[in-house]
């Protein structure tokens, strides 16, 4: 079993306690998941299994004088520094 470090006092199954800075070897795998998500226990080299989100690249979005109102809401490139409304065409 993986070995954790409690960062606070934790209860855990089956009816056991543990201190900050204790060394935990008995805890379930099925707890261990949400306990270190939320920065509760931690591994004893000090690393944290918490997956990071993933930050996407801003792209760059050029403006496009063609374009088109996909979602019919009035707009055209929404969301975007070149949002503008529809231009009527006759």
């Amino acid at each position: 079993m993986t070995q954790y470090r409690a960062v606070v006092g934790i209860d855990y199954p089956p009816n056991q306690r543990a201190e900050a800075g204790d060394l935990i070897s008995d805890l379930p795998e099925k707890s261990a998941k949400w306990l270190l998500d939320q920065g509760l226990i931690e591994l004893p080299d000090g690393k944290n299994q918490k997956v990071e989100p993933i930050v996407k690249a801003k792209t760059e979005i050029a403006f496009e004088p063609n374009a088109v109102d996909a979602d019919k809401d009035g707009f055209v490139q929404d969301g975007t520094e070149f949002q503008r409304p529809v231009e009527e065409t006759n």
